[in-house]
């Protein structure tokens, strides 16, 4: 009977750090197996990842943060010009209101995420990670914040300097996931990097990725 239906619940913890009344990860993001856009020397069945600064709602909501190849991660369409890198890069993000110890869930996930600019990230020294900088003096994208200028989140130290190596973890998920699933693979996940230089995966979930069929008419 319908009335005596049951739905399974799964109740997962949530990652990030607290900072004051505020709770974010590092990071978060999405890969999927398949690229729909590929450019350049990319190709499809090599992926994308979708990654931002602190909860991933910005992600989900289809809202700034950075595309890449784990391939390539060197190509990054979206900063092709000084100005398209400050039009195009997320300026603010999303974090967790702790409510000063009150259940910071009694109103409901959306009611206490609250949107965050990221001078905030910034003092709470998470910006080292992931921001350069586009020099006032010269109009050039430095990899570092001693210089005066708006932060851009081109996620640098990962990406460029290999830092911790998101994209070698990423393919090779994306590559067992399509392997054991028999299709191509969405993956969410999180990352924390502390003080200590000690960087946090955290796989969140892999599911199968829908992928529609192409119709051609000629």
């Amino acid at each position: 009977k319908h009335e005596n239906e049951k739905m399974a619940i799964i109740i997962m913890e949530m990652i990030g750090k607290k900072h004051g009344n505020l709770f974010y990860p590092s990071m978060s993001g999405v890969a999927q197996s398949y690229n729909y856009y590929p450019v350049s020397h990319m190709k499809r069945d090599e992926g994308v990842v979708f990654i931002a600064l602190g909860l991933g709602r910005i992600i989900a909501d289809g809202e700034r943060c950075l595309r890449f190849s784990p391939k390539y991660p060197a190509i990054l369409p979206q900063f092709y010009s000084t100005n398209s890198t400050i039009e195009n890069s997320q300026n603010y993000f999303y974090a967790l209101e702790l409510n000063d110890g009150e259940n910071p869930m009694r109103m409901g996930l959306y009611n206490n995420l609250l949107r965050v600019d990221l001078d905030i990230a910034e003092k709470d020294n998470e910006l080292k990670w992931i921001a350069s900088v586009v020099s006032v003096e010269d109009n050039i994208t430095r990899d570092s914040l001693s210089y005066k200028g708006p932060r851009v989140l081109t996620f640098a130290p990962l990406l460029k300097w290999g830092d911790f190596p998101i994209c070698d973890i990423l393919a090779y998920l994306l590559k067992i996931g399509r392997h054991l699933l028999g299709c191509p693979v969405e993956i969410e996940f999180a990352i924390n990097i502390n003080k200590a230089s000690e960087c946090e995966f955290y796989l969140l979930q892999i599911k199968p990725m829908v992928i529609e069929s192409l119709n051609v008419k000629r």
